[in-house]
């Protein structure tokens, strides 16, 4: 009986032990400070009214549509073909989707010109002279410190015809000194405005007229 005794009572203290460590652990994780990313517009020499358009012309901006692994609170890195990593300290101040949208409209805004351009969904009783939508299909960082958006997107008219049909743009960036993630942010803000620039260049021609 003592010995039977002694052997549960190691038994009782060993998984005492092992669920204090865990609970230690626990502590240590959550304790870790959450870190709060936002993409911004990057202003360059030289980018106002780079394809300037018609001073009455109203442009409409969205949808934009994520990817289910992209829409989401936390920031996704990609460390193999295969392979993503979700950081719970790091993560966006906002959905993504909204914050893509107002960086995209602001450096549309500044290549074109103009202060006219809606983001979806904008009133029923405002009409548009074209719409832009977008769908991301790739946009964060990779394991050589490289960064990568892809995206496709097209212009309909006010009429919902098809002004210009879809397009697949693609970029990467490289992130700058010190290799963190706000470097890694930073480089998918220029590829917002790499992308801004496409979509830019592709509207006067269809608000010509």
């Amino acid at each position: 009986m003592n010995r039977n005794h002694c052997h549960c009572h190691r038994k009782i203290v060993r998984f005492f032990l092992t669920l204090a460590g865990a609970l230690m652990f626990t502590g240590c994780v959550r304790s870790m400070p959450v870190q709060y990313y936002q993409l911004s517009s990057v202003r360059e020499d030289g980018v106002h009214a780079e394809f300037p358009v018609p001073k009455k012309a109203s442009i409409g901006l969205g949808p934009l549509r994520l990817p289910e692994y992209l829409d989401r609170p936390q920031i996704v890195s990609r460390s193999s073909v295969n392979r993503l990593i979700l950081s719970d300290s790091q993560r966006w101040a906002e959905p993504l989707a909204e914050n893509m949208m107002r960086v995209l409209s602001e450096d549309l805004a500044e290549l074109l010109g103009t202060d006219r351009i809606l983001l979806h969904p904008w009133n029923r009783d405002r009409v548009v002279d074209c719409q832009i939508t977008v769908e991301v299909l790739q946009f964060e960082g990779g394991p050589d410190d490289t960064v990568n958006l892809i995206a496709r997107w097209q212009v309909i008219g006010k009429d919902g015809q098809i002004l210009l049909p879809e397009r697949r743009s693609s970029f990467s960036m490289t992130a700058s000194a010190g290799q963190d993630q706000e470097a890694m942010v930073v480089a998918l803000s220029q590829g917002l405005l790499r992308l801004a620039r496409e979509i830019a260049a592709a509207l006067p021609p269809l608000l010509a007229h």
